[in-house]
């Protein structure tokens, strides 16, 4: 999401838009493979993007986002 020459403001949230989109299904994608039940929330859920199932997998995704976090933010 580097561009800077949109060439109008819906352009510019159109891409913030599918660049959050990717990234949560990415995030899904990265916790199902290590076994964790989860799914898209809808409706501007206050709670979040993901909706994880079991309570006993809090701690895991929360290792694993930080993980993800460390890994991409020092770049």
């Amino acid at each position: 999401m580097a561009r800077e020459d949109w060439q109008t403001d819906e352009d510019r949230m159109i891409a913030h838009l599918e660049a959050h989109r990717d990234l949560i299904m990415w995030v899904i994608g990265q916790l199902r493979a290590e076994g964790i039940s989860c799914d898209r929330t809808t409706g501007n859920d206050p709670h979040g993007d993901i909706l994880y199932y079991h309570a006993e997998d809090e701690s895991k995704v929360k290792a694993i986002v930080r993980q993800m976090n460390a890994k991409w933010n020092s770049l």
